[in-house]
């Protein structure tokens, strides 16, 4: 412990391992939770409220920064040059696994134009990332 840099490196290194075996601890103990409840709880559970799947839904705005979810920055990059419309219907298509008739309604486009912007929007970024 020669610098107070070095003791400030061991303590950061303390709390990180701290907090990493709390949440394995916290993982472990809904493992349990889980495997101690019987299926058919669980399931008539998830039916009356599927409470999770708001969490991993995005909303209009973050949608429209899609590129910032992407981990991948030559991806993240192609996917920036998409117009919103065009994430829009790439996340609903990928993510909420809508089909064409179904994003069309919601758009306020037909299937073909939904299937042909998906298409279209794919190109792009494909395009986008070859020349990145």
């Amino acid at each position: 412990m020669s610098s107070e840099r070095e003791v400030s490196k061991m303590f950061i290194r303390y709390v990180q391992d701290g907090l990493r075996n709390e949440r394995i601890d916290r993982y472990r103990a809904s493992r349990r939770l889980i495997n101690t409840t019987p299926l058919e709880d669980w399931l008539l559970e998830e039916i009356r409220e599927p409470y999770h799947l708001q969490d991993f839904t995005l909303t209009l705005e973050e949608i429209a920064e899609l590129e910032n979810f992407v981990n991948d920055d030559r991806l993240s990059k192609a996917v920036a040059t998409l117009s919103t419309a065009d994430k829009m219907v790439l996340y609903q298509y990928y993510y909420d696994e809508l089909n064409d008739v179904e994003i069309g309604s919601q758009v306020g486009i037909t299937s073909q134009g939904a299937n042909k912007r998906r298409r279209r929007a794919l190109q792009r970024i494909k395009a986008a990332y070859e020349n990145i």
